[in-house]
């Protein structure tokens, strides 16, 4: 009796744990999408709530962070303007890109390059403009980050 107990007191906790990382998949992928939307490359930076201003790593820019869920962004301008030149998104656990890829592309268009095996999708535009959306494996003091990026190479 113990051990049938036991293996549905397990059995149990596991799905609860999949509907948990359900929930908090389908979370993310709704606050990358609002943030998306909410932040344009090339575009002026509204003011959002979740967005506060940090020291700039280059000259001229102005350089934002903040959280939205589960969601770290990073925004910088160009230099001497209120546009959107950088957007970094980083989403801390599990691999997702799979279940955010079709967010993303709702911002961005259909991936131009993928590697599903790996993880990476990406984006090229003319002008140096680019999107990635992959995961950094993480290791035993961290976790992976799935990673939304948009960028000027």
């Amino acid at each position: 009796m113990p051990f049938t107990t036991l293996s549905s007191g397990a059995l149990w906790g596991l799905l609860l744990m999949l509907l948990t990382f359900g929930t908090v998949q389908a979370d993310s992928t709704a606050e990358v999408e609002r943030i998306l939307s909410d932040i344009r490359q090339d575009q002026p930076l509204p003011r959002l709530d979740y967005l506060h201003p940090v020291a700039p790593i280059n000259p001229g820019c102005a350089a934002f962070e903040g959280r939205y869920g589960a969601v770290a962004i990073q925004v910088e301008t160009h230099p001497d303007s209120p546009r959107v030149a950088s957007l970094l998104l980083q989403i801390p656990g599990p691999d997702q890109t799979r279940a955010l890829l079709p967010a993303v592309s709702r911002a961005l268009g259909p991936p131009h390059s993928q590697d599903r095996r790996q993880s990476v999708y990406g984006w090229d535009w003319p002008d140096y403009r680019t999107a990635s959306l992959h995961y950094v494996h993480g290791d035993s003091s961290a976790p992976g980050l799935t990673i939304v990026s948009l960028f000027y190479r």
